[in-house]
């Protein structure tokens, strides 16, 4: 076991972006000794926030620490694990999972923390997933691991985040979060001060399609062609923007969005075109005349010898619900195609995404509101790595 009374806690926070662990780290009493961030505005951010400990080092200068790391956390890059990567399997950043076990190896700290999607676990993913697991035990380290959802401590967001704890040479039992009460989005958005740098809401004008989509979105609604239900509101349904169709092009349409899902072949992925002829022996609508004006107005296209909607994404404009908490918040969440504000005709603002992650007001991010996005949406929220950190320090 470790001995608090002989010396501080070190700490080493590698990919530590702008500090989400970092932050419940030192708000559980420990210190931050040693950072390291590729992204120059990821560091600047991190030593504005916290003592400014942070350097912009590339991975092979991560070992730039001049002393001997009790604990050591990290956040290696995820976007080649995650569902919304795609899942790319060659992307070089996810070799930096295994680089980082291996500098654990290296250093020997009594602990370590890897944080990362939820989707490092899946089966696309477990040649690393395992392969880091394994890296850690050959070095001498017992490692558990967990899935754990933000709502369980307190933050506003549906966030789920792999992670696995190494200790050396002793077994232990994973963390397991106590749920707390749902924290609602009504909550966590009202009461930012008007003067907040980073809290720049963006009005588009009435007659801009954004601002048009958007008065035709209810909260808990998403525009989706792909999906039926209550809260799939379908781009034939708004006219104004989209083109007009009548009662038959919208029965073809609609017939057309339970094929492409109903009768796909593929094993993944959202559907598949369909044939002519299937859509014609399930709905009497679908005469060439029909399927004709459809291409020309732009809601069909060809594919082949079969035929698909034009937009078959899957969710854009979610509408935000005050009384909910929020969907994951990601790098895009202030991009008004994909993320509406509950109650205002308007993307979110860096303060609002930062909010909703469980960051204080008092951290400041970049003017540059993508650059804000990208930092906040990678990072962990803090609440989650305050839990964490109560946890670590039982373990020393």
């Amino acid at each position: 076991m470790f001995d608090h009374s002989s010396s501080e806690i070190k700490i080493a926070s590698l990919f530590s972006g702008c500090g989400g662990l970092d932050h419940g780290f030192e708000e559980a009493g420990f210190r931050i000794h040693f950072a390291a961030d590729q992204n120059a505005e990821a560091v600047e951010c991190y030593n504005s926030g916290l003592r400014p400990v942070a350097r912009q080092l590339t991975i092979d200068k991560y070992f730039e620490f001049a002393f001997q790391p009790d604990v050591i956390i990290a956040g290696p890059p995820c976007q080649g694990f995650s569902t919304g990567g795609g899942y790319k399997a060659n992307d070089e950043r996810n070799d930096l999972l295994i680089s980082t076990c291996s500098i654990i190896a290296r250093c020997k700290p009594q602990l370590a923390v890897i944080e990362n999607v939820e989707a490092l676990t899946n089966r696309r993913n477990s040649g690393y997933f395992n392969g880091a697991l394994e890296a850690l035990a050959s070095a001498g380290y017992h490692c558990e691991w967990s899935v754990l959802s933000a709502t369980d401590f307190g933050v506003a967001q549906r966030r789920r985040r792999t992670v696995i704890v190494a200790r050396k040479n002793a077994p232990f039992t994973m963390y397991r979060a106590s749920p707390r009460g749902t924290i609602k989005l009504s909550s966590v958005l009202s009461g930012i001060p008007d003067n907040d740098i980073n809290h720049r809401p963006v009005y588009h004008s009435p007659d801009s399609k954004h601002h048009r989509v958007a008065l035709r979105i209810k909260p808990g609604q998403k525009l989706c062609n792909v999906r039926s239900g209550p809260n799939s509101v379908p781009t034939w349904e708004i006219p104004e923007v989209f083109g007009s169709t009548n009662n038959a092009e919208k029965l073809v349409l609609e017939a057309i969005r339970q094929l492409r899902r109903t009768e796909r072949k593929r094993s993944f992925g959202d559907a598949d075109p369909v044939s002519v002829d299937r859509l014609a022996a399930i709905c009497a609508s679908a005469d060439t005349q029909t399927i004709d004006n459809l291409k020309r107005i732009g809601y069909l296209r060809a594919v082949g010898d079969e035929i698909d909607l034009t937009n078959t994404f899957n969710g854009k404009y979610r509408r935000l619900r005050a009384d909910d908490v929020s969907p994951t918040v990601d790098t895009r969440f202030g991009d008004i195609q994909l993320f509406l504000h509950p109650s205002e005709h308007r993307g979110m603002t860096v303060r609002e995404a930062a909010r909703i992650q469980g960051f204080s007001d008092s951290i400041k991010f970049p003017k540059n509101e993508k650059s804000a996005f990208r930092l906040i949406g990678n990072a962990v929220p803090p609440p989650m790595a305050f839990e964490l950190a109560k946890y670590c320090r039982e373990l020393l």
